[in-house]
């Protein structure tokens, strides 16, 4: 009997019935099995290039996510106008900037802030460091540090640090402060103050000190 295929051989069976079973010859099982297993190697290997490609492709998407945006988050001669309506309320300049990764905060150094105040003279601040919180492109603090350097009119103040929040027109310092200007020299623990409103106040422990305008006169202190 034949059955119109090379893959099987009929075998009779010893029994009265004379059924036939399919036997498989052990060649054409070996071919099978090598059949099988180049089939298997090549969809090993195409899932292979698959992961390989997609690690690829990921790593490059982190090597531009880690690079990318550390370019885009440090500015040279940084500049920032703070306007409210169409006036401008104060100016910030720096040699540098950095941005936290979140954009709530920026650090600066060679800090430079300057307004005008209500009576028209000028208010500017000089800090080496200044960190600043921000609420999307509004400042709403910044913590200046490394020696500040305040002119205003006449006067000049120093002071190690001091905070200033743009909304309440608030300059705050907790260490030692000191204002020269006019013949007199005013020293204090402490201040709050407010630019724009021209108003100062030493906390604790102030001195005054009254600086002669001509050579060889004494000083006084109160």
């Amino acid at each position: 009997m034949s059955y119109g295929t090379a893959w099987f051989t009929p075998k009779i069976l010893p029994d009265s019935f004379h059924s036939v079973e399919l036997v498989m010859s052990p060649k054409r099982i070996a071919r099978i099995l090598a059949w099988i297993g180049s089939v298997v190697l090549v969809a090993v290997l195409v899932v292979a290039i698959k992961v390989v490609r997609h690690r690829s492709a990921k790593q490059e998407l982190a090597n531009n996510a880690a690079t990318v945006p550390d370019a885009l988050l440090h500015a040279h001669n940084f500049h920032w106008t703070q306007m409210k309506g169409d006036e401008s309320q104060w100016v910030l300049k720096a040699k540098d900037a950095s941005y936290a990764a979140d954009k709530t905060s920026l650090v600066l150094s060679g800090a430079d802030l300057s307004m005008i105040a209500k009576d028209g003279k000028s208010f500017e601040l000089f800090a080496p460091a200044a960190l600043l919180k921000l609420n999307g492109n509004h400042v709403s603090s910044a913590v200046l540090s490394g020696g500040l350097v305040v002119h205003y009119g006449d006067f000049l103040l120093t002071t190690p640090e001091a905070k200033f929040s743009p909304d309440n027109d608030q300059l705050e310092a907790s260490g030692v402060v000191k204002i020269q200007g006019q013949g007199l020299t005013v020293t204090g623990i402490g201040m709050s103050g407010h630019p724009k409103a021209e108003l100062f106040e030493l906390l604790r422990q102030v001195s005054t000190e009254i600086v002669p305008r001509h050579k060889g006169a004494a000083s006084k202190l109160s």
